[in-house]
C-alpha cells in the first residue's frame, strides 16, 4: 500500500476512484505533493479534488506538471479564450448532452493521451454526474479462458464511430464541418492491443471504447461484433466503477490508459459547463520508469 505524506487519499471503490485532500491547487503544488498525487492517480485510475476555486490559467499550468498539454482544437468543442490548451464542454437547452457513452480520451489516436483534467464550472441543480470503469478490475474479472482469447487481439478504432453518428450531426453544422472533416483526416482508423499493460504499474486492463472501437481484428464480423457487445456489457457492470457527483469547483484528473468513463445525459435543459485539458504525456510516470532500471 502506498504511503502518502502531503495528502489524504480516500478510495471511492475498490476498483476504482479516490477523492484527495491536502491541495490546493490555486496556491500551488510543491513537487512532493505531486508525485502524491500521481502515485494516487496510478494506484486509483481517477482522482479528484473538491473546492478548487480556479482560474483556467491555473487549471492549465497545474495539468502542466503532469506532462506535455495537447493543443486544443476547435471542432466538436469550444475553446477557451486566452488558453488554447483548453476546451470548453458547455451544455444547455440549445446544445443537449450527447457524449453519454463510455470511452477513453484518445483512443482514436495513433499515440493516446496519457490524462485528461476536467474542472465543473457551472453544474445543475441534480444529476450530470461522471461514471468512471477501472479497466483493470474488468480485466481481471474475466475467466482465464477469456483473457488467454484476447492476448493477441487488435481492435480498430474510429474516430468516425461516434462522430459521423446522428448523435453528432451538431457538430457537423455550419462553417464546424471544416474544422471535424479536418480532425476526421488527421485521425483515421487505428489499431491497439484489446489487453493493454500499463506503462508504470504494469497492470493489464481492458482497452476498448463503446464510442469508438468498430471492430476485433482477425475474426469474422458476426465473432466481432458478439465479442465487442459482450466486453461492452462487462465494462459497465457497477462493481467496475465509481460515480461522481460533481458540485462547483470540483476537478478530476484520469488516467485514460487504465479507466472510461461516461458523462450522464439526466440534466438536460439545465446548463452545465466544463474545463478539460488534456495531458499527453507521463512526465512523472516515465521518470519513475528511469529511475528503476
Amino acid at each position: 500500500m502506498t504511503s502518502y505524506e502531503r495528502i489524504s487519499v480516500t478510495p471511492l471503490t475498490p476498483a476504482v476512484g479516490a477523492e484527495l485532500g491536502g491541495v490546493d491547487i490555486a496556491a500551488g503544488v510543491d513537487d512532493e505533493t505531486l508525485r502524491g498525487i500521481h502515485a494516487a492517480l496510478m494506484a486509483h485510475g481517477v482522482v479528484f479534488f473538491r473546492d478548487q476555486d480556479i482560474t483556467p490559467v491555473q487549471q492549465r499550468d497545474f495539468a502542466a506538471r503532469f506532462g506535455r498539454l495537447r493543443t486544443a482544437k476547435r471542432s466538436a468543442f469550444l475553446v477557451e479564450d486566452g488558453v488554447p490548451e483548453m476546451h470548453v464542454l458547455i451544455n444547455d437547452r440549445e446544445r443537449p448532452p450527447n457524449v453519454n457513452h463510455y470511452h477513453s480520451d484518445g483512443i482514436f489516436r495513433a499515440e493516446p493521451e496519457f490524462a485528461s483534467i476536467l474542472r465543473a464550472v457551472e453544474v445543475p441543480e441534480a444529476g450530470g454526474d461522471t461514471i468512471f470503469v477501472g479497466m483493470g478490475a474488468a480485466y481481471d474479472a474475466l475467466s482465464d479462458d477469456m483473457k488467454a482469447y484476447l492476448a493477441d487481439k487488435e481492435a480498430m478504432h474510429d474516430f468516425m464511430k461516434l462522430h459521423g453518428s446522428p448523435k453528432k450531426f451538431r457538430s457537423w453544422e455550419g462553417d464546424n464541418w471544416k474544422r471535424m472533416e479536418a480532425s476526421r483526416v488527421a485521425n483515421p482508423p487505428v489499431a491497439h492491443q484489446v489487453v493493454k499493460v500499463h506503462p508504470v504499474t504494469g497492470r493489464k486492463s481492458l482497452y476498448i471504447s463503446e464510442s469508438f472501437t468498430a471492430s476485433i481484428l482477425g475474426v469474422g464480423e458476426d465473432e466481432s461484433r458478439g465479442l465487442l457487445d459482450m466486453l461492452n456489457r462487462h465494462c459497465a457492470r457497477p462493481e467496475f466503477q465509481c460515480r461522481f457527483h460533481w458540485r462547483p469547483h470540483s476537478v478530476a484528473l484520469w488516467d485514460n490508459r487504465s479507466t472510461s468513463h461516461y458523462a450522464c445525459a439526466d440534466y438536460w435543459p439545465e446548463r452545465r459547463l466544463m474545463n478539460r485539458v488534456t495531458i499527453e504525456t507521463d512526465a512523472l510516470g516515465a521518470a519513475s520508469a528511469e529511475a528503476a532500471e
